[in-house]
């Protein structure tokens, strides 16, 4: 059985291991659920982390990470925030965080960059070759593998990815992808004007993304980039405590956006540093705001 407790709102999984990760069979219970307008929920110990993929995986409506408190009943691995069964879900109560939660996490550095590109969509178009940018600026090569679950053991290849993508088609298609230190997630979907690539990579130390920018900039029709650091393992697991608030490192729009939303016009994309303290988020707002009512 894919799922161990369906319920009419969520479908529920156990799993206890140190690391989980988006497997195929957990992939699989996400495929259900969808398909049955459901959220996953994966409950798991206290001791166990989430790969990258898989926290990724569970944002969309009533997903949620659920971990057993040691103190008893359970909390969000993510948020802290303490949860119950209430018949068709865990939901959070009114017991405020878990103290599981408290206790300090990794201190290490974790930065992940989100970028969308739009391409005019034609015969020959292959998709992946973001992916593939992203592992050569923020790793040291192109990715090794790819695939619908972890672990990714597909080798690389935009042509065979590119089929996989069209053969879903018009439904979007979700992928997982590797290389030397990065680890991200592609998604891609037909649009009215063509295909949309939305990837997120991430790396456990710092970077620097102002050549990746370049490089989207002058490869593909680039919509937004986005870059945050977020406390954390080096090796992108996530742990069911508090490690610190991501802030933003910078971002950058794209012209096309940058028409989009009545901004003047620079026929390039333009990278902007942002305040990576406590006020990060704010600065970003203000720079969104600024953008707008240009």
């Amino acid at each position: 059985m894919t799922v161990d407790v369906m319920s009419e709102r969520v479908g529920v999984v156990m799993q206890n291991r140190p690391v989980v990760s988006l497997s195929s069979w957990v992939a699989e219970a996400i495929r259900v659920c969808a398909e049955a307008d459901k959220g996953l929920q994966v409950v798991t110990p206290v001791h166990s982390r989430l790969t990258l993929p898989l926290r990724l995986a569970l944002t969309g409506p009533d997903c949620r990470w659920v971990v057993t408190d040691p103190a008893g009943g359970y909390y969000d691995g993510i948020s802290g925030v303490k949860l119950a069964w209430d018949g068709s879900l865990f939901a959070p109560t009114e017991g405020g965080t878990a103290e599981a939660f408290k206790e300090a996490g990794a201190d290490g550095t974790q930065v992940f960059v989100d970028a969308t590109v739009r391409h005019t969509a034609y015969e020959a178009l292959n998709v992946g070759v973001v992916a593939q940018t992203m592992c050569e600026e923020l790793g040291s090569g192109p990715p090794s593998g790819w695939g619908t679950a972890e672990p990714a053991g597909i080798v690389w290849s935009t042509e065979r990815l590119t089929g996989v993508c069209r053969e879903r088609a018009p439904r979007p298609t979700w992928l997982v992808f590797v290389g030397d230190g990065v680890v991200g997630t592609m998604t891609v979907r037909r649009t009215e004007s063509g295909v949309q690539e939305t990837v997120t990579a991430g790396v456990g130390r710092e970077a620097d993304v102002r050549g990746l920018v370049e490089r989207l900039d002058a490869g593909f029709s680039l919509v937004s980039v986005l870059a945050q650091r977020v406390p954390g393992r080096d090796d992108l697991t996530v742990e069911p405590r508090w490690s610190g608030m991501p802030v933003p490192v910078g971002m950058a729009i794209g012209p096309e956006a940058q028409a989009e939303i009545g901004m003047p016009v620079s026929g390039r994309a333009e990278w902007r540093d942002l305040d990576g303290g406590p006020d990060g988020w704010a600065e970003f707002a203000r720079v969104i705001g600024a953008l707008k009512g240009a």
